[in-house]
């Protein structure tokens, strides 16, 4: 997702930041350097395989098997 993209889960909003998340040291332990390699590359930072990080617009409620909706 673009950063700027804003989310509604539960009773919160939050929105994708530019932000890039990299691998870390519990990544490369369970999945093995290859596998940090691969998701650092920049074709895996451009497709976010490691994730996103997001900040928070609006406080609120989530709560597990909340939806996620693109706003």
């Amino acid at each position: 997702m673009p950063p700027g993209t804003q989310l509604e889960i539960g009773d919160a909003i939050v929105e994708v930041t530019a932000l890039p998340h990299n691998g870390c040291k519990k990544f490369k332990a369970r999945f093995g350097l290859d596998a940090l390699k691969f998701v650092s590359a920049p074709v895996g930072k451009q497709l976010h395989l490691r994730g996103i990080y997001t900040k928070v617009i609006k406080p609120g409620t989530i709560r597990i098997g909340d939806p996620i909706t693109k706003m």
